[in-house]
């Protein structure tokens, strides 16, 4: 298994003829939306590939509904030259992307706590927390998901966005006793982002115990990078691991460096 990390939380995940992308964030969307202004929200660096001209690519997950996790200018155009590609995700992000033009047969549900499979693939949906365990109006689904990824005989999760939980080690153990990797977001959550509307995530220290706990053999951290204003030193975590996780691997990824498993 190959994973190619594409920046915030995006990873693309290369295994034989199979190719996934997880949470690709490949344009300025949160700044050409109006969602953020340029002076905090733009790109820290160009994208490492170009959504109107990949292909190849299988199936699409999105763990919630925020512009740089479903990103319209990335996915439409991804959707469009890929046409046996599927999105795999949250009710509230089908909607959006179904409401941009983009068919039911390239959107697929994510069941909660179901062990699930597309082609050679298999995958569960696990809430996540971001800071709440939101629910859709509609359908009472979990708004923010993660997910537990087993292909090519590695396994694999990727949190999304989230804090830690009650029942997160037992949702994670209940599926696997040891993961290959785990992608978990790093910059943390203060007062002071909060009231510029940004919901934080785990903090570096939360996220070593976590992988720890989960005997994750690598964890990469994720969202820590895009922007600025949302991000943290790397030493913090770097340090807080040669003290109290010293055996646990940590592998920061620059944009469009790959990582062979």
């Amino acid at each position: 298994m190959e994973i190619k990390y594409l920046g915030q939380a995006g990873i693309q995940i290369i295994d034989h003829s199979t190719c996934a992308l997880i949470d690709p964030y490949l344009s300025n969307y949160v700044v050409t939306s109006g969602i953020g202004n340029a002076e905090h929200f733009s790109r820290e660096f160009p994208s490492p590939i170009d959504a109107a001209s990949v292909r190849g690519i299988d199936v699409i997950f999105v763990t919630h509904d925020h512009a740089d996790h479903t990103d319209p200018d990335t996915l439409l155009p991804i959707l469009k030259n890929n046409p046996q590609c599927v999105v795999i995700g949250p009710h509230s992000s089908l909607v959006h992307l179904k409401s941009l033009g983009v068919g039911e047969g390239q959107l697929r549900l994510a069941q909660v706590f179901k062990r699930e499979s597309i082609g050679e693939i298999n995958f569960t949906a696990l809430p996540s927390a971001h800071y709440e365990f939101d629910r859709d109006e509609t359908t009472g689904e979990y708004v923010y998901l993660g997910y537990v990824i087993e292909f090519g005989g590695k396994v694999l999760y990727h949190a999304g966005d989230t804090i830690l939980y009650e029942g997160m080690l037992e949702n994670l153990r209940s599926i696997s006793g040891h993961f290959d990797v785990c992608c978990l977001p790093v910059n943390g959550r203060d007062a002071g982002r909060e009231a510029m509307g940004m919901i934080g995530n785990l903090h570096p220290e939360e996220s070593l115990e976590l992988a720890q706990k989960i005997n994750s053999g690598v964890l990469i951290p994720l969202h820590n990078d895009m922007f600025k204003i949302n991000s943290l030193d790397p030493e913090r975590l770097n340090n807080h691991a040669k003290i109290h996780f010293p055996n646990q691997k940590v592998k920061w990824m620059k944009p469009g460096e790959i990582l062979t498993l």
